[in-house]
């Protein structure tokens, strides 16, 4: 079975929602500084769902080049996936493509040498980091 889609000008921002789906181009959101995270200036984000009935947020963040998140615990747990640039946890390095899982417990510091972009989910509670 071949499914037709709509031809979308690849420059205009798209967001598609029916009851069990959402498509978002994500240079149609805007970048806004990312307090909601309560993280030192200079982190930027792009919520791009928020469910409440799950105590779910998925965001894009951008850190900038030299940051250093320090260690810290929030509520639920979240997993996140590299998308640019790089990011040194415990010693390792994660480039675009990798992985990274944290929750409830104290994690990080992490750091940003070269800024990085990642995709994160949040899953069971606030994304307010408390720093320890």
């Amino acid at each position: 079975m071949t499914r037709q889609f709509p031809e979308i000008d690849p420059q205009e921002p798209t967001i598609v929602q029916t009851d069990v789906e959402l498509a978002i181009a994500r240079d149609g959101i805007d970048w806004e500084a990312g307090d909601v995270l309560t993280l030192p200036e200079g982190v930027r984000m792009k919520i791009v769902n928020e469910n409440d009935a799950e105590a779910r947020t998925d965001f894009f963040v951008k850190f900038p080049p030299g940051y250093v998140e320090p260690e810290h615990t929030h509520e639920g747990a979240h997993a996140s996936l590299v998308l640019e640039g790089r990011m040194l946890v415990d010693g390792r390095e994660l480039t675009p493509g990798d992985y990274y899982y944290g929750q409830n417990v104290p994690h990080g510091p992490m750091e940003y040498p070269d800024g990085c972009t990642m995709f994160a989910s949040f899953v069971g509670g606030d994304v307010a980091h408390e720093e320890q």
